[in-house]
């Protein structure tokens, strides 16, 4: 988990979370990373969270292990949806998510490692 913080002024504005997909199961996928974000809403909507996943998601693409970037979103989550898109992420599934932190219905969304948004 990174913290984020504004360059300029230091000010602590979220977190990205990086683990294996389906972390809570018995198969969790090593070679598959989900991303996540929190960000204060106070920062929504300057592109703060987009910024800082594909920061990490180019950080870690050149590991020749990783064969993909994933992320999960509640369907009304507009903005987080916004940010898998802008990071280069297509739509897989719309699904159940259940593990021990929440059960919803989310959007999963994927991309390659290595390839960038275009």
């Amino acid at each position: 988990m990174w913290q984020v913080n504004i360059s300029s002024s230091k000010e602590y504005i979220g977190w990205i979370l990086v683990r294996p997909m389906n972390f809570f199961s018995d198969s969790p996928e090593f070679d598959n990373l989900e991303l996540g974000w929190r960000f204060f809403q106070s920062s929504w909507g300057k592109g703060y969270a987009s910024e800082a996943a594909l920061h990490i998601k180019n950080t870690l693409a050149d590991n020749s292990e990783l064969k993909s970037f994933s992320a999960i979103a509640v369907e009304d989550n507009l903005g987080s949806v916004a940010v898998m898109k802008k990071i280069g992420m297509s739509f897989v599934k719309s699904y159940l998510h259940k593990d021990p932190l929440f059960e919803s219905q989310v959007v999963y969304y994927k991309i390659k490692s290595g390839m960038g948004p275009a």
